[in-house]
């Protein structure tokens, strides 16, 4: 196995480049870096990935990279900011070659040039474990907001209609397949996009921004985000199943299904979809939709939000229990 080089040169051969020139990075030479100053301060993210937990040991790498970049910005987006800067830290396996870190790299800063709108890269951290790979980023951004916040999870008002970028479902499906629990014919988009779900462009921070009273990305799973929001708010959700967006493999999926209610519930629990749920007041909807549309993003209404408490949820006009399961949490055992 080739052998890392040293430290200094890794720095400066996968992740300097990476930095864009930005002056406060310092060519990555220093021990800080500097954040320019922004008139509202700054808003910042952070998630991790781990081996064996939020992708496979056999994805390849760049890939990994990809994923862990959109985790991200997907918070960001839906927030209505945008990211100036990124800090990567790794712990790299001893038992993983040095090509398999330029890799990494690689697919960290295309993601970071391309969807990110030339994010640099300012600082972080690299060392070498005898565990698996494990790799956090943290994202800071600016809001486009005209009073300089965040959209937060808690400023949805009764009477507000929700909606959903993209389409939900196909993460879950695709790593079901990738993992041999079912079977893949006709599912082959879901298994691709498995591997690093894309959120929706850039662009849509500044529509949220300027349009949503409250905003969420859809990484527990869309029940789980949208109880977020219900409880942070202090008012009920009500969505309809019937009108969230799927793609043409979900429909695959669903027309296998039997009973059809239980796997749409499946597929609004799977999480990972990185899309964005928002509020938006009636009188907000149309420009928010049609600014949607015309970036080319798919926008669906899905539900209203209602004075009350929790999540409501409406297929084929009854009302549904909540599954004893929304998504993903975070479990100690």
């Amino acid at each position: 196995m080739e052998p890392a080089p040293p430290e200094f040169d890794l720095i400066a051969q996968l992740w300097a480049p990476l930095t864009l020139g930005a002056p406060g990075a310092f060519g990555l030479k220093d021990d800080v870096a500097q954040l320019s100053s922004a008139p509202f301060g700054h808003v910042v993210t952070c998630d991790q990935i781990i081996e064996g937990t939020h992708f496979l040991p056999s994805d390849p790498l760049d890939w990994v990279a990809k994923r862990l970049v959109r985790r991200n910005l997907s918070d960001l987006i839906a927030k209505g900011c945008k990211p100036i800067g990124a800090f990567l830290s790794v712990a790299w396996p001893k038992s993983r070659p040095y090509a398999h870190l330029a890799d990494f790299a690689a697919g960290l800063g295309q993601d970071l040039a391309e969807l990110c709108g030339a994010c640099p890269l300012l600082g972080g951290d690299t060392s070498t474990t005898h565990g698996p790979l494990v790799a956090s980023l943290t994202l800071v951004g600016v809001p486009l907001s005209a009073a300089g916040q965040p959209i937060l999870r808690s400023g949805a008002q009764a009477g507000d209609l929700i909606f959903l970028t993209g389409t939900i479902g196909d993460p879950f499906l695709g790593l079901q397949v990738r993992l041999g629990l079912m079977d893949g014919q006709g599912l082959e988009g879901a298994v691709s996009i498995a591997l690093a779900p894309s959120p929706p462009p850039l662009a849509v921070a500044a529509i949220i921004a300027t349009h949503a009273k409250a905003s969420i990305d859809i990484s527990d799973g869309l029940l789980a985000d949208a109880g977020h929001v219900a409880a942070a708010s202090g008012r009920a959700l009500e969505l309809d199943l019937e009108r969230v967006p799927l793609s043409a493999e979900a429909r695959v999926f669903l027309d296998r299904a039997q009973p059809p209610v239980e796997a749409l519930l499946s597929l609004v629990t799977g999480g990972d979809d990185y899309q964005a749920l928002t509020c938006v007041a009636p009188a907000e909807a149309k420009a928010f939709a049609s600014k949607m549309k015309a970036l080319g993003v798919q926008i669906s209404q899905i539900g209203v939000c209602r004075d009350g408490q929790g999540l409501n949820l409406f297929f084929q006009g009854e009302r549904l229990d909540l599954p004893a399961r929304t998504g993903w949490q975070f479990s100690g055992a």
